[in-house]
């Protein structure tokens, strides 16, 4: 501290930081006070000079970010946790995935944070903790979602109201009655899936005049390389939606065709892009460095997972593009897909949820929307689903989480092998992202062997 003595033009600074030794550690938990992850309370020992007095210093005992430390300071055991290691070894080692990452947070502190594996079987990369993943459905989540959620805070849309309220193209459709909660919640009675990108080929060969090979004004689309499609296509994906049947019955059915007029509404009522929308509305301000749309605009590609090797539609290893076929007509950019982000951001936006929906002294979206969003809605239609977001079964029924987690916990899971649960009763957040889809999406052994919710179980017998 007595170095303080040699600065000038102290008077000047709002704030002067004083840490006591020079190494690794404590730059780590430097940095982790100054951006609100951890509290600050000491006092100067000694007087210095420019009126740094003896036992002077300001105190913020208020933690409004994620701290990094051991999982016994946040009450769990590092042995048992080890458990988590073997689990994705093994997996790693019976082909479900080639490599992932997996996360823990208890009570806003990152207990674990690993990488395992590589990026493929062939091609020795190893993954890295701040590697992308296509996250694939969590972009329901993590998205579209969010962007519900901030304008229904905001009053500009309300979950009871039909959708063709404010996506006027419903209105003569058999959708016009179809609301926002039931859309959200799985209940509207919508298709679970429509094969769009057949419209771009002819039999099991791809249509060359829809398609281009280069970008131009013709075709200013990008799907994936050397593919590009005209612009008309994300309207003929809205329209053949609005056009489809409904199910006979309004019952629980997961379909991504609500998510994605959901993200059209939302690109209508702000006039902006889904995309440029959550950025500036939560992923900007949470300080988040990986997680967006669009990942090869702003990373190596050496950086980003690859998923399939699609021999059907796109006729190439998709590669920093995302896997669903349909965002990738819509040009990366969807209600239901198009999202990539690393293990720590997805973790970030989790921990803002079970933290009301403020983060680093940023207040995003108020508590009581993110009660109404992440409860169960339709309890008495045998729906277990929030809006957009999932919840457990009920005892004895298979689901998407372990037994263990509470009846409040909320998250989702992903088509290329990708999953984040966070549990208010616990402060437990757990995300993982794998590429499994890698090369063959047909390999399904991560939920035959219900990979991601054993590691979820492995996190919550580890916590004393």
């Amino acid at each position: 501290p007595y170095v303080l003595a040699s600065f000038n033009n102290t008077k000047e600074m709002q704030a002067v930081l004083v840490s006591y030794q020079d190494n690794a550690t404590m730059q780590e938990l430097t940095a982790q006070a100054l951006f609100g992850g951890l509290p600050i309370t000491g006092k100067l020992p000694v007087t210095s000079g420019n009126g740094m007095v003896c036992s002077s210093g300001l105190t913020r005992n208020e933690v409004n970010r994620f701290s990094f430390g051991l999982p016994e300071e946040a009450g769990l055991t590092s042995l048992k946790l080890k458990v988590v290691d073997s689990i994705m070894i093994s997996g790693i080692a019976s082909g479900i995935f080639p490599g992932a990452q997996v996360l823990v947070a208890k009570d806003g502190m990152v207990v674990y944070r690993k990488s395992f594996g590589c990026q493929t079987y062939s091609v020795d990369i190893p993954v890295q903790n701040d590697d992308l993943y296509d996250l694939a459905s969590l972009t329901k989540m993590l998205s579209t979602t969010l962007a519900a959620m901030k304008l229904t805070d905001d009053g500009i849309i309300d979950p009871d109201q039909h959708l063709s309220y404010y996506l006027k193209s419903l209105n003569n459709s058999n959708k016009a009655f179809l609301t926002i909660r039931s859309i959200m919640a799985h209940q509207a009675g919508l298709q679970p899936y429509i094969p769009f990108y057949r419209k771009l080929m002819i039999g099991k060969e791809q249509d060359s005049s829809l398609i281009g090979r280069h970008y131009s004004i013709d075709f200013p689309v990008r799907v994936a390389d050397g593919f590009y499609v005209t612009r008309n296509q994300p309207q003929f994906v809205i329209d053949s939606i609005i056009a489809s049947p409904l199910l006979k019955k309004a019952e629980y059915k997961y379909s991504d065709l609500g998510f994605i007029m959901l993200g059209e509404t939302i690109s209508q009522l702000t006039d902006q892009p889904l995309s440029t929308y959550v950025q500036k509305s939560f992923y900007s301000k949470l300080g988040l460095r990986t997680m967006g749309y669009h990942p090869r605009d702003q990373f190596s590609i050496s950086r980003i997972a690859p998923t399939e090797n699609d021999t059907v539609f796109r006729k190439q290893l998709v590669h920093g593009d995302v896997h669903d076929p349909t965002a990738a007509m819509m040009g990366g950019v969807a209600g239901h897909a198009g999202l990539f982000s690393d293990a720590l951001d997805v973790a970030v936006i989790m921990q803002m949820l079970l933290q009301h929906g403020t983060y680093g002294g940023e207040v995003l979206l108020d508590s009581a929307v993110i009660a109404e969003y992440t409860k169960v809605q339709y309890p008495a239609n045998k729906n277990r689903r929030g809006m957009g977001f999932d919840k457990p079964s009920p005892a004895g029924e298979p689901g998407p989480s372990c037994d263990l987690v509470s009846p409040r916990s909320f998250g989702h899971s992903g088509f290329t092998g990708t999953y984040a649960w966070a549990d208010p009763e616990t402060g437990l957040v757990y995300v993982f992202l794998s590429n499994r889809v890698y090369p063959d999406a047909g390999n399904n052994k991560i939920t035959q062997m219900n990979i991601r919710t054993i590691v979820q179980e492995a996190i919550y017998k580890a916590v004393n």
